[in-house]
């Protein structure tokens, strides 16, 4: 991590200098002191993070395109006026850490045409603007990617 600072400090300056090289050296050097002394940060729990950043970096790129895809599901029903009601859905993801459920929380409400409305240890309570856009979120993308990111964190 502390590497990771000290090149974005060098990014942020666009100069290498002594002094720019000694502040930036130090001040890394403190704040990971301090993220494995505070926040609970260990060795451990940032080689996991490395680790499973190709996943994490292809669940970003897949929430990207879902929220292309259902922009335009929504101008579609938009501008066919269906006067269907919206629906309520209750379902459980299945999945053990509460980051992954928050996770799956965000990207369901990011998502246009759905928003999550509840969410507790083991169930979410989505609002969809259409049933069909409802139809099969129990095992959505979101929740099979982030079982799979799960997984890899029990290796």
């Amino acid at each position: 991590m502390a590497i990771l600072l000290f090149l974005f400090w060098l990014i942020l300056n666009g100069k290498i200098t002594l002094e720019i090289v000694l502040v930036g050296a130090a001040v890394s050097a403190a704040v990971t002191f301090a993220a494995y002394r505070l926040l609970g940060f260990s060795l451990r729990k940032e080689l996991r993070f490395w680790r499973r950043l190709p996943g994490i970096l292809l669940y970003l790129f897949y929430l990207v395109g879902q929220i292309f895809v259902s922009n335009f599901l929504v101008i579609r029903l938009i501008l066919k006026r269906d006067n269907r009601r919206s629906k309520l859905v209750w379902f459980r993801p299945g999945l053990r850490g509460e980051t992954a459920r928050v996770a799956l929380a965000n990207s369901i409400t990011l998502t246009p045409g759905t928003v999550t409305v509840g969410l507790t240890e083991d169930v979410i309570c989505v609002h969809a603007l259409r049933p069909e856009l409802a139809q099969g979120i129990e095992e959505c993308g979101f929740v099979k990617k982030l079982r799979r990111l799960e997984g890899e964190d029990h290796d």
